[in-house]
């Protein structure tokens, strides 16, 4: 494994067969996208309807919601940066680079798969195998926070609604708590893992993909997985300024069983990039409706949050990939 400290701190330029693949074939139809989610965007007469009705008093919701954006972009870079320091030292203006073309090069795939074609963009060619391994250990980070949060949440919400829940919902949430405990056990393992297949006779197969793993501490996962808390915490607190902002009339108890629930809801249900708005908002209003009759502005709620923190990370990634020089 190559030290970090060496010249390949400095970022390479991409090859021109990848930046060929992501400006011919990403570009056209992330506009393409966002063209068709703006002509079809069936509540632009609700949001007028609400936006009338809105005082003054309430926009300063609306600009902490903006305001924890870039605290949520530079979370996400952060995290990004720190794990891939172990290969390759990235200045944090590259890791926000890869944040943003991996929100663009994400949207086309199921639960944003993709996302790792941009984040490996900006690490040098011999990093890339280690670079797609670290990017699924990125989502896993945030996938066990958001049980870890979403579970006891859920659990709370079932209690306080049984009637509207499922009739297996106790099994579900038994289920969900002992995938979390083994997903903590392989995340806290991993470097003992890889060091076990270095060991074995496929260790040159999958040498350049797991060999990163091994370098990481139970301290440094750790750090990880704060960082990952951390940035939860900003996006359920924007998810809660959008739905103050747009008069949702909900108590921080509330809030606090049923925003987690409807994540847990969003992330572990397989969905598009360009469904997700319809995903959340549907969640939303099935989770945060039994708190609240105002069905038009949750559903709002959820298709605004969805708007400021994917939309507007999406646009930055298609200029920063378009920019980006052969």
């Amino acid at each position: 494994m190559d030290s970090p400290t060496d010249k390949s701190a400095v970022p390479k330029t991409p090859s021109k067969g990848w930046l060929n693949l992501l400006k011919w074939i990403v570009l056209p139809l992330a506009f393409s996208f966002l063209a068709y989610k703006l002509l079809t965007f069936n509540q632009y007469h609700d949001l007028i309807v609400q936006w009338k009705q809105l005082s003054l008093s309430q926009f300063w919701w609306l600009g902490a919601v903006f305001l924890l954006l870039p605290i949520n972009l530079l979370l996400e870079a952060t995290k990004w940066k720190q794990l891939v320091s172990k290969i390759q030292l990235l200045q944090l203006t590259d890791a926000l680079r890869g944040v943003f073309v991996g929100i663009t090069t994400g949207f086309l795939t199921p639960n944003r798969v993709g996302e790792l074609v941009g984040r490996v963009m900006f690490l040098n060619q011999e990093h890339r195998k280690a670079g797609i391994t670290l990017t699924l250990l990125n989502s896993l980070t945030q996938n066990i926070i958001m049980v870890l949060c979403g579970v006891p949440a859920c659990a709370l919400f079932v209690n306080s609604y049984k009637g509207g829940i499922i009739i297996n919902a106790s099994l579900y949430l038994w289920l969900l708590a002992a995938g979390l405990v083994l997903l903590g056990m392989i995340y806290f393992l991993l470097p003992r893992f890889s060091r076990m297949l270095n060991r074995s006779r496929y260790s040159e197969k999958v040498k350049a993909f797991t060999d990163c793993l091994s370098l990481y501490s139970k301290q440094d996962l750790m750090q990880i997985m704060l960082i990952s808390l951390g940035r939860y915490v900003v996006f359920c607190t924007q998810f809660f300024f959008m739905l103050r902002f747009l008069g949702v009339d909900l108590s921080m108890e509330q809030a606090l069983i049923s925003i987690p629930t409807s994540y847990l809801f969003v992330t572990f249900t397989p969905s598009f990039a360009f469904s997700d708005v319809a995903v959340r908002s549907s969640y939303a209003v099935l989770v945060i409706g039994v708190f609240s009759g105002q069905v038009v502005s949750i559903a709002l709620a959820g298709a605004c949050i969805w708007l400021v923190n994917f939309v507007i990370p999406l646009l930055v990634g298609l200029v920063v990939l378009a920019k980006q020089k052969k």
